[in-house]
């Protein structure tokens, strides 16, 4: 069997065992089913490489004009910011050649 067909079908198989506990620690119930399953080094760690992105990511609502939405928006300000900075470095550069 190719090595790569194996990682995926282990995989879903801890899948279906996540399933059984979905509030669980994803990285707990992954070593704990490696454990009974005698998966270890290298197949653990390719394994878990697919397996980490199975718990769905939370999803947090900001309200408007709260404090997380004020910082989120000063550090949005912030980022632009560099990057307008550095654009206009790259344009003075390319004028300057």
């Amino acid at each position: 069997m190719n090595k790569k067909n194996f990682y995926r079908e282990q995989a879903e198989q801890f899948k279906g065992y996540f399933q059984k506990y979905p509030c669980g620690n994803l990285l707990s119930l992954f070593g704990k089913w490696c454990e009974s399953k005698d998966i270890e080094g290298k197949d653990k760690h390719y394994i878990w490489k697919i397996t980490r992105h199975f718990k769905p990511i939370e999803k947090k609502e900001i309200e408007k004009g709260s404090d997380e939405a004020v910082r989120i928006g000063e550090l949005i300000n912030v980022i632009f910011g560099a990057d307008l900075e550095k654009l206009k470095k790259i344009a003075e550069k390319k004028e300057a050649e």
